[in-house]
């Protein structure tokens, strides 16, 4: 029933709408050596690359479902069975990482979000990170049980004392749910040499979250 709820809400404008609402933004953005990314639609909805809205013509940053079943619905991505999100990019980060989500869900508790720092390709090392705050910046009941939230994750990754050159962004929800939009900020980048954009996405769409 909330598969077929979810699938007729869709087809409203008010829940279609695939934009990235109200997101944390720190008082940082813009400064030497920080990053930013935002997606506000999406293209591909499983197991491939979706590339940021802003900077536009940007492949160092990619966004990726790895739930089977999903669709692409004005933008959005729709699952049936819940989100694998996956952001992936280029450069060593020595201090704060914010990662905003925009989704629709029956249920919109989060089974984990986590941050990554470490080597390129399947196997690679590296170090997890766990938020050290969150805040629903937005929310919105939009009928038949579904609520539309904005969640901005902040996490402090100063601890980490690698060399790896890459990082990535992991988002896991249970259930029917729609992904509108994604916005990453990195501060304080060791650059990388460019190897998302060089050499493809075979090995980073292979990597997968830790249990």
């Amino acid at each position: 029933m909330k598969f077929l709820a979810l699938t007729l809400a869709l087809s409203t404008t008010s829940v279609t709408v695939a934009d990235l609402i109200d997101p944390s933004v720190p008082d940082w953005r813009g400064e030497s050596d920080s990053q930013f990314y935002q997606w506000d639609s999406f293209t591909d909805p499983f197991a491939a690359p979706n590339f940021p809205t802003f900077p536009p013509f940007d492949f160092s940053s990619q966004v990726f479902n790895f739930v089977g079943g999903a669709q692409i619905v004005d933008g959005s991505i729709f699952s049936p069975g819940g989100l694998n999100v996956h952001v992936y990019g280029e450069g060593r980060p020595t201090s704060d990482v914010v990662l905003n989500l925009t989704y629709t869900a029956f249920d919109t508790t989060p089974e984990s979000a986590e941050f990554f720092i470490g080597g390129f390709g399947p196997g690679a090392g590296g170090e997890y990170f766990d938020f050290v705050s969150t805040e629903r910046t937005y929310q919105e009941f939009v009928g038949d049980g579904l609520f539309r939230v904005t969640d901005a994750f902040t996490f402090d990754v100063g601890a980490y004392t690698g060399e790896d050159l890459f990082w990535a962004g992991f988002f896991m929800l249970d259930g029917p749910s729609t992904l509108e939009g994604v916005s990453i900020d990195v501060r304080n980048v060791v650059p990388a040499p460019g190897a998302l954009a060089l050499l493809g996405l075979a090995g980073l769409a292979g990597r997968r979250r830790r249990d």
